[in-house]
């Protein structure tokens, strides 16, 4: 009997379901609003760097980058997660334990209408999970030669924040445009300095 294989296959069907079941992919049902806001993938805020690797490799990611960021924060960069229109995904440890994550979405072959539906669809689901969220950004400018859109929604919820955002950036040669999901955790609290004694 091949215990280890059967067991690998488990853990990516685990992985693969919880990707199904993620926020863009399913439609919230009328439930109750949730009160906490967790990472995806079934993962959980504060999972040691080892944990979330293993997962990673399980679902078939491949960490193709890891980036120090300020502090004691790093940055890994993923690809090959298997979901729907994901380009790749940024996770972000503090202390080597799981502080937020990034998933950028778009296609080659997807027009703005494309764009427009899957940033209407996110926004809808996110809010049907966590209620209205607060408008952050609305502009489009131009800087040298090249004409930026920025449109950004934000959820405060308790345990963190969310950030929905759509991206474009064009000239008369080039076109660029992707939406992005935002996860972060709330910062640990500071431990109390203790008063010097009398």
């Amino acid at each position: 009997m091949r215990t280890g294989s059967t067991s690998t296959a488990a853990r990516k069907a685990a992985w693969a379901l919880s990707l199904a079941l993620s926020l863009c992919h399913v439609p919230c049902s009328a439930q109750p609003l949730e009160k906490e806001l967790r990472p995806p993938f079934g993962l959980t805020w504060n999972a040691r760097g080892i944990d979330l690797e293993m997962a990673l490799v399980g679902a078939n990611g491949n960490i193709v980058a890891r980036k120090k960021e300020a502090g004691d924060g790093e940055m890994w960069l993923v690809e090959g997660l298997p979901q729907i229109a994901l380009r790749r995904t940024k996770f972000h440890l503090r202390k080597d334990r799981l502080s937020g994550v990034e998933l950028e979405y778009g296609k080659e072959d997807w027009t703005a209408a494309n764009y427009d539906g899957f940033m209407k669809s996110v926004h809808q689901r996110i809010e049907e999970k966590y209620g209205a969220g607060v408008q952050i950004a609305r502009k489009q400018a131009s800087e040298k030669g090249v004409l930026q859109t920025l449109v950004g929604y934000r959820w405060n919820i308790a345990g963190g924040s969310l950030e929905l955002v759509y991206f474009a950036a064009q000239n008369p040669a080039n076109l660029f445009r992707t939406i992005s999901l935002h996860y972060a955790a709330e910062p640990p609290e500071e431990p109390a300095k203790a008063e010097p004694a009398p």
